[in-house]
């Protein structure tokens, strides 16, 4: 199994990269943050990476950080969960988003990925809520660390959704109210927010 690679990147796309170690080049599926993270063409790079084999495939995913590799593993041990799903979720979150996702129940953001339906994403909370996985470390979702309670804000966030607005508008009015007791605070908080910056 081939588990990590380090050598020169060659080609990069839109789907992953070519790394040539050794004289032999190895194509591998990516992510958009690996994409990202990695450097220019002919330069030296190290990619820590999974190796997919099916009955009529070898596949090869790539990854910048082991916390991304795992966060893989984790995804895809999830049923309806397949690679290309996985590596769609991880160019949209970071692993420690997708954790954070997790861990307050927030089917609504992980079904904002593309491919991702609800019940996939209903699907995936289940199996990974409250798993002591080494990527996922625990979260602390009450308000404590400054992030608000999930209760009042994921139904107000859902709310905005309901009217109209985009998940990343709700949100962004959201995190600037500070913390509410009730939903309809939190929304006529927001509301008053998304009004003035228009």
């Amino acid at each position: 199994m081939i588990y990590r690679l380090r050598g020169q990147l060659i080609e990069k796309d839109d789907e992953g990269v070519v790394i040539e170690a050794g004289g032999v080049g190895y194509r591998a599926a990516t992510s958009l943050s690996t994409l990202k993270a990695l450097p220019t063409l002919g330069e030296e790079c190290v990619l820590h990476t999974r190796m997919v084999v099916r009955e009529d495939a070898m596949l090869l995913f790539g990854f910048a950080t082991r916390e991304e590799r795992f966060a893989f593993d984790s995804l895809t041990a999830v049923s309806k969960v397949g690679p290309k799903l996985a590596l769609s979720i991880l160019s949209a979150f970071s692993p420690q988003e997708i954790a954070e996702a997790v861990a307050r129940g927030d089917v609504l953001k992980l079904s904002s990925v593309s491919g991702l339906g609800k019940k996939t994403a209903e699907r995936l909370v289940l199996e990974l809520k409250g798993k002591n996985l080494a990527v996922f470390e625990p979260v602390d979702v009450g308000g404590g660390n400054g992030r608000p309670a999930p209760g009042p804000y994921m139904e107000a966030r859902e709310a905005l959704t309901g009217l109209g607005y985009s998940l990343d508008e709700a949100e962004r009015a959201l995190n600037q109210v500070p913390p509410q007791d009730s939903v309809e605070a939190y929304i006529k908080e927001a509301l008053r927010r998304i009004g003035s910056g228009r």
